[in-house]
């Protein structure tokens, strides 16, 4: 029951990340266009982060050392860019907040 669950966290972090860069390429505004790609990568590092502790937890081609190595680099890369993601999201959305939807 719980590798379902990682897997459809899995599949919803991803599916977020995909919507997250349509709604940058539709937009037009700079602020705006930067805060979707802000959450763009705040679901794509979770992705990795998610894919990697699926990996650890499942224990699929985790037979040697550097299986272990690869899923704990990817765990730590994926957490650092969302946290990374959450501080540049606070500092962009006010930007965005206050910026005029439509553009002349």
């Amino acid at each position: 029951m719980g590798q379902l669950i990682m897997i459809g966290l899995i599949l919803f972090s991803l599916g977020a990340y995909f919507v997250s860069k349509r709604r940058a390429y539709l937009t037009k505004t700079p602020y705006r266009k930067a805060l979707f790609n802000t959450q763009a990568l705040i679901w794509l590092s979770l992705f990795l982060a998610l894919f990697a502790a699926n990996q650890m937890i499942g224990g699929l081609g985790l037979g040697s050392t550097i299986g272990w190595i690869v899923s704990i680099a990817m765990l730590v890369l994926g957490l650092g860019n969302a946290v990374v993601g959450f501080i540049r999201y606070r500092k962009i959305y006010p930007l965005a907040n206050e910026e005029p939807i439509k553009q002349p």
